[in-house]
């Protein structure tokens, strides 16, 4: 069971999350027993869910980091994201109501979770806790968030050349400034724009002569807007 106690270290940072948005501090333990709320530590390289395998939860990351990913039609590994702490994942499966996981999660540095199981809620006919009744408005917000997000993957996915994928991409995380945080090394770009790394690091490598970009290990930034799509 969670106490007060327990979730100390972390509770500033889960209120930072959205999922818990007009929720009080005080009320975490009691909302997060509801939801079969429990924390996990994973190693580095440690499996937390594989395709084709239950069981499928809702995961905050408290500390560490870890990669999500699939497997496309030609068992080729594709990453989506590279999920820190504060971050989330599972919660469009678990909403589906899936008996096994269609992606593969990977601690990819000693990790904390807290894990929930939101479905339970299915099965209420009524809800009386306001701040269970709030949890649930801001996991439907949380999973058509993530919809969004599963969106401009696809379009990625769609895209022909590597410059289009990276446009795409590009017009996602860059600022006003042209400029965006790079969360992935070149290997997790490579796979999350689905081409090789080689081919990747050669097309940006033209980009940059070309003043279309310009990059380092920590940013890229976008020289030429009209490069973006639309």
């Amino acid at each position: 069971m969670l106490t007060h106690a327990i979730l100390t270290p972390h509770t500033e940072l889960l209120l930072q999350h959205d999922l818990f948005e007009g929720i009080p501090a005080e009320a975490l333990p009691e909302l997060l027993n509801a939801l079969g709320g429990e924390l996990k530590r994973y190693a580095a390289g440690t499996d937390i869910m594989r395709m084709g395998r239950a069981p499928i939860v809702t995961g905050i990351i408290l500390t560490g980091a870890v990669e999500v990913s699939f497997l496309n039609e030609n068992a080729d590994q594709i990453d989506m994201s590279i999920f820190e702490a504060g971050k989330s994942f599972g919660e469009t499966m678990e909403g589906a109501n899936l008996s096994a996981s269609r992606m593969f999660v990977k601690a990819l540095r000693d990790t904390v979770i807290l894990r929930i199981s939101f479905r339970q809620l299915y099965a209420r006919t009524e809800c009386s806790d306001p701040h269970l009744w709030r949890f649930t408005l801001n996991m439907l917000r949380r999973i058509s968030q993530k919809g969004i997000f599963y969106q401009h993957k696809i379009r990625i996915m769609g895209q022909k050349s590597i410059r289009a994928k990276l446009s795409v991409y590009l017009q996602a995380i860059a600022g006003e400034d042209g400029a965006g945080l790079r969360e992935m090394n070149q290997t997790q770009l490579a796979r999350y724009l689905g081409v090789e790394r080689s081919a990747l690091s050669r097309e940006m490598s033209h980009m940059r002569d070309e003043g279309l970009i310009d990059y380092d290990r920590k940013t890229l930034r976008v020289l030429q807007p009209d490069f973006l799509a639309l």
